[in-house]
């Protein structure tokens, strides 16, 4: 099988990381890949913020915990995953890994979701490629107007009219990579017999 589709399709969202640095040139392929994903008509607007110090992640996570344990639960809610494991008392939305890429876009960009979702996906590909562990981390766009969360991405340029649309972790795995489940029935609708 094609290298590419096997990397794609044995990819799986990793949630246990070892204390290990990722090595800056493993970081940088990865970021380099997070930059090549395409943009509308190549704008390349998409900023991403890398976050590395342990201080640094540690008052993400405490912003990030204190939102969700102020969210109200409700049916079917995606967040609700996320407020039950803030009730944990080790909690770490990304799960101790060493590294948060967060993918930044103008407010008003229409397209600016879209690019960062093709960002982190070339990002999480780059990294189970390289031998990483990666997870899509939802929390920090998800409280991306919260002032206190904001504040923690200023001194690394956020600016007023940026959103934080998709994040990632990235580190050296304490796990062997898990079986892919089978995907769905019933997602597929064509005008051919596929």
């Amino acid at each position: 099988m094609n290298t590419v589709i096997q990397n794609i399709l044995s990819r799986r969202s990793i949630r246990n990381y070892s204390d290990t640095p990722v090595e800056l040139e493993l970081l940088r392929t990865i970021i380099d890949c997070g930059l090549h994903a395409p943009t509308g008509h190549n704008t390349q607007r998409v900023r991403l913020f890398v976050q590395t110090k342990h201080e640094s992640l540690a008052r993400i996570n405490a912003v990030i915990q204190r939102e969700l344990l102020a969210h109200k639960l409700t049916e079917n809610d995606i967040m609700d995953f996320s407020v039950a494991r803030a009730k944990a008392p080790h909690y770490h939305f990304i799960y101790h890994a060493p590294v948060l890429i967060s993918a930044v876009a103008p407010r008003d960009r229409t397209n600016g979701m879209a690019e960062c979702a093709a960002a982190v996906e070339n990002m999480l590909l780059a990294a189970h490629s390289l031998g990483l562990g990666a997870c899509w981390i939802n929390q920090p766009h998800w409280f991306t107007d919260v002032p206190a969360l904001r504040a923690l991405f200023v001194p690394l340029g956020l600016t007023d009219d940026e959103v934080i649309l998709a994040s990632l972790c990235v580190g050296h795995t304490n796990i062997d990579n898990p079986p892919v489940p089978s995907r769905k029935d019933g997602r597929i609708q064509s005008d051919i017999s596929l």
